[in-house]
């Protein structure tokens, strides 16, 4: 709404309907376009004839819920399935999580809940984001899906670094650094500061705003990625050829102004924050550096 207070003018903003959103909606489409409007459809769901009732929510909460516990299992029993071993622990594991951790984890599930939520609502209403099962390509689905990781990355990165400046970094990151030896999968990738998680989590829907696709690439990036993001606080020793490796985010762990982003190095190599498994030799700087 914001948004479009800068674009309407004055008479229009004074004589719209606020309870009315589908009539934004239109108008945020003539203006800024469909993927604008279609980010205003998201951003005034819950305000929409159709939002959902109480008992679709306690469903669908209890689906991702149970989308999380089964990411927790998968990310433990797979690995092991093809050999991988555990990296070795570089540092201080936290043996135990507070009454702040276990609320941080348990808000991170809640925000995921309407997070998905919203992104379907996003994919119906946005035109690049294609549906039928005939309009799938190769472009548009492998395609799209590779090029999500790279967007998103990118955003990723350059906020990633941003939380690890001294000015921030106590009140908001610190918290995920506790754990030097990621070792609980899922738990602990979203034991993260709300805020924090809630950006991260909604850079997934920036990298769909920017990257025309199919509906199957979106879905692919978000399980694919949940797991790969679960799957680097396993210290399981699993990675793609020039794609993904779990050691690129152990390493930040240990080490941690490198290797900032979530998925791929790609960014972290343009920026020149990457640094190879292992670097023990910068270690002891890095801790002193962040205290």
């Amino acid at each position: 709404r914001l948004i479009l207070s800068l674009s309407v003018p004055d008479f229009y903003q004074r004589h719209l309907v606020w309870q009315q959103p589908t009539t934004v909606f239109c108008i945020c489409n003539a203006i800024m376009g469909p993927e604008a409007a279609a980010l205003f459809a998201v951003a005034t769901w819950a305000d929409r004839s159709t939002a959902w009732e109480p008992k679709h929510y306690i469903l669908w909460a209890t689906v991702i819920f149970a989308g999380f516990e089964l990411l927790g299992y998968l990310v433990d029993v797979i690995p092991p399935l093809t050999s991988s071993k555990r990296i070795k622990a570089r540092g201080r594991f936290l043996e135990s999580f507070g009454f702040t951790d276990w609320a941080f984890i348990f808000y991170s599930r809640i925000i995921s809940v309407v997070f998905v939520q919203q992104l379907l609502y996003f994919c119906r209403e946005s035109r690049h984001v294609l549906w039928a099962w005939e309009d799938m390509t190769l472009l548009n689905t492998v395609g799209s899906f590779f090029a999500f990781f790279v967007v998103y990355d990118f955003f990723y990165t350059l906020f990633h670094m941003a939380l690890h400046h001294r000015s921030v970094y106590a009140l908001i990151h610190k918290h995920h650094h506790k754990q030097m030896v990621p070792t609980r999968g899922n738990k602990d990738a979203v034991n993260v500061h709300p805020f924090e998680f809630t950006v991260g989590e909604y850079l997934h829907m920036v990298a769909v705003y920017f990257v025309p696709c199919h509906f199957a690439a979106v879905a692919a990036f978000i399980i694919i990625g949940g797991f790969m993001a679960s799957l680097n606080h396993t210290r399981f020793d699993v990675g793609i050829p020039f794609f993904y490796d779990v050691k690129n985010h152990d390493q930040h762990h240990v080490v941690p102004n490198t290797n900032y982003a979530q998925y791929i190095m790609l960014w972290d190599h343009v920026f020149g924050s990457y640094a190879p498994y292992p670097n023990i030799a910068e270690k002891k700087d890095s801790v002193e550096k962040i205290k």
